[in-house]
């Protein structure tokens, strides 16, 4: 079975159908309903323009994902409480706690982020003309 010249709209179908579910071809052909033989299968997937069609499917995909309105930093904790939950149901608990200190850092409970600063946005030339004029008595300093 030689290959066809040209790409056919079921070809198009599957190649969003993998992107967007993540399944391999037989998987994502089963889901359309559409019939394709081993030998099919092997063939398209070694086509540059199907894996062409399949990777632009792929940034389509993710495109519309980042762009969605309900996407958000809590969108993010989510999904992540939900894969450290999984991780320590499996009993891999390095990785839990990996993604448990990430959780952490997203939300500033550690990191540079969680520390405030009480000199604001002063730069260390700033710190050392304060340091002068005090030390100078340029400026008097009030006993409390």
């Amino acid at each position: 079975m030689g290959r066809p010249d040209k790409l056919l709209d079921k070809h198009y179908e599957l190649a969003t159908q993998m992107a967007r579910t993540g399944a391999s071809l037989k998987q994502a052909a089963t889901e359309l309903g559409i019939e394709i033989t081993n030998e099919e299968a092997v063939l398209l997937m070694r086509r540059s323009a199907f894996n062409r069609v399949l990777w632009e499917a792929r940034h389509r995909y993710f495109n519309e994902l980042a762009k969605d309105p309900n996407f958000s930093r809590d969108t993010v904790v989510g999904k992540l409480i939900v894969q450290c939950q999984k991780l320590e149901e499996e009993g891999d608990w390095a990785k839990a706690s990996d993604v448990l200190y990430k959780i952490s850092k997203i939300l500033g409970f550690v990191g540079p982020e969680s520390q405030v600063s009480v000199f604001g946005e002063l730069s260390q030339a700033d710190l050392d003309a304060i340091r002068q004029n005090i030390e100078s008595g340029a400026v008097p300093i009030k006993p409390n």
